[in-house]
């Protein structure tokens, strides 16, 4: 939770192999889940679904419903920063299934976020407001501040997609607030990243670099390449807008080597813009 997940892995593992040594399959399918989302967070999604699908298999042999509902959930996630997102929302809505019956509302919210992070990614923006709505609803229902954070961020982000700009400015202030009173730093690198880019379609440049160059340095501190190659790509898109294509170009090149990396879906949209951007530059004197 405090973003050190060098030290998280190093514990993880530890306990994992104690478990394995004790014949204790319970405790290495919540092991593997953990460990499945340390690497979520340092862009290992290969890693991180070996060990999710690890703990699945774990909790299905064990006939434990809560551990297959939540390894499904994490599962999505994965599958949804990868840009598999049919097979995302089928494991999502498997995991809602499951967590409606046992009638675990917390839970039922966090999928309810996933699913509506996926829709966004696809588009749906009216599917996505009405996920990430009903799981806000249950989290202010049940007292879950920190719930709330996630569904807000991404409420923002519907709302900026959709040009309804001061309540997007709104959810993301709430958001921001809620990750930085519980000390939550990825969570709130991923909102500045998206105050700078409602600040830079907003035409606010010099607010939307100075939250993207927050978010770059921060994410760099805690070794999060998913906010970094985030930040950098929105760096990219403000000095493009400010006509400084050669700027441009290094960011989103550096934005578009850590997507690759991690196998993320962000990867070919990236790729178009720096295409866009190449070929707008002039040509060298004597090419």
């Amino acid at each position: 939770m405090t973003s050190d997940y060098p030290a998280a892995a190093r514990d993880l593992n530890q306990a994992l192999t104690i478990y394995r040594d004790l014949g204790d399959r319970l405790g290495q399918a919540n092991v593997l889940s953990y460990l499945g989302s340390e690497q979520r967070h340092v862009g290992d999604n290969p890693g991180a679904t070996q060990a999710f699908m690890g703990a699945l298999d774990i909790y299905r042999d064990l006939g434990d419903r809560t551990g297959q509902a939540d390894a499904l959930y994490y599962l999505g996630g994965v599958r949804r920063r990868t840009g598999d997102y049919l097979a995302a929302a089928q494991v999502i809505e498997e995991s809602l299934d499951i967590l409606r019956d046992l009638g675990d509302r917390r839970s039922q919210a966090n999928a309810l976020c996933q699913l509506g992070d996926v829709r966004l990614a696809t588009g749906d923006y009216p599917a996505a407001a009405q996920a990430l709505g009903q799981a806000l609803g249950i989290c202010r229902d049940i007292g879950d501040r920190f719930g709330q954070a996630f569904p807000l961020l991404h409420l923002g982000v519907v709302r900026r997609a959709t040009g309804d700009y001061p309540p997007a400015a709104q959810a993301l202030d709430e958001a921001l607030g809620i990750y930085r009173d519980l000390g939550d730093q990825v969570g709130e690198l991923e909102v500045l990243n998206e105050k700078g880019t409602l600040h830079r379609v907003s035409g606010d440049l010099a607010q939307a670099e100075g939250c993207h160059q927050h978010a770059l340095e921060q994410a760099r501190a805690v070794a999060s390449p998913w906010t970094e190659a985030h930040a950098l790509a929105g760096l990219g898109r403000c000095a493009l807008a400010a006509g400084h294509t050669d700027e441009a170009a290094d960011m989103l090149r550096q934005a578009l080597e850590i997507f690759r990396r991690m196998g993320a879906a962000e990867a070919a949209g990236v790729s178009a813009e720096l295409d866009a951007v190449t070929e707008a530059q002039p040509a060298a004197p004597g090419s």
